[in-house]
């Protein structure tokens, strides 16, 4: 894959696709069949920090984990944003988002890294301003769904940790987050009601209830249809969809079914600081 180093211009035999922002913010990505193709939630995740930081926050220190093809990232250094670090599990989606830098801006300057959650992250004298994050939508399938999964033999693009296990991601990060927030800093997250929130949230109360006042805010809230990525989704869609009802019958998860069968999700954004108790 060769790339222009001209902002905004690739060869003609790439294919890439725009998004628009607000502000005058367009985004030019590849169109990695590796990387999860900007979804609506991230749109609306995007369209959110385009309102959210300006001037004030130039000089802020940002963190976008679960980067993907980078968007965010490079939305908040197209706003202005100009210490900004991106990291993802996905060694390819890291790959494109560095790509996707030269696409947009013509030079790299955002220092991007390969790990699992902060592994990779490089210390942050005093923390981060602002930590974004992105988990992955979907909880840990049944046995029986999982091994129906990997018995197909369709286009397999995407590993099952970038959509499932969600709720285990989120225990992991919530356990690890404080300690790279600032005094003062703010966590903005979009999570998936197919995550089982609530049951995230009693975690994070009792994992750090006793140290932290732990404020949160419900930011936006979006209902979007089921959309499945791969082809070996696609030809589980009966199965998944079973595997949903029986998440929401059980409490774990929220979606409703329009009078087509469609299956809508509730995509919501929600900030987060932190606080040691007795300061």
């Amino acid at each position: 894959m060769t790339i222009l180093t001209a902002p905004g211009s690739i060869h003609s035999d790439i294919a890439a696709y725009n998004l628009y922002f607000g502000m005058g913010q367009r985004i030019t990505l590849i169109d990695d069949p590796k990387v999860f193709r900007v979804s609506p939630a991230g749109e609306a995740f995007g369209a959110l920090i385009a309102r959210r930081f300006g001037g004030r926050d130039r000089d802020a220190r940002f963190l976008d984990l679960g980067t993907g093809s980078g968007v965010h990232a490079l939305l908040l250094r197209q706003l202005g944003m100009r210490n900004i670090t991106a990291s993802d599990i996905s060694l390819e989606a890291v790959q494109a988002a560095r790509a996707n830098e030269l696409v947009n801006l013509g030079e790299s300057c955002i220092e991007f890294v390969h790990g699992d959650l902060f592994d990779a992250v490089p210390s942050a004298d005093g923390g981060f301003d602002v930590i974004l994050f992105n988990p992955p939508g979907w909880q840990t399938p049944s046995d029986a769904f999982l091994a129906a999964l990997q018995s197909v033999e369709a286009a397999r693009g995407l590993s099952l940790e970038a959509m499932f296990y969600g709720e285990q991601t989120l225990r992991r990060f919530f356990e690890r987050v404080p300690a790279y927030l600032k005094p003062g800093g703010k966590l903005l997250i979009g999570l998936n009601s197919l995550v089982d929130i609530a049951g995230v949230m009693r975690d994070l109360y009792g994992t750090h209830g006793e140290r932290f006042k732990i404020d949160w805010s419900l930011l936006e809230r979006h209902e979007i249809p089921l959309v499945l990525y791969t082809e070996q989704w696609r030809a589980l869609q009966g199965m998944l969809h079973d595997e949903i009802e029986r998440w929401t019958d059980q409490g774990r998860a929220h979606c409703r079914f329009d009078d087509s069968g469609m299956l809508f999700w509730s995509y919501e954004i929600i900030e987060f600081s932190f606080t040691p108790i007795g300061e």
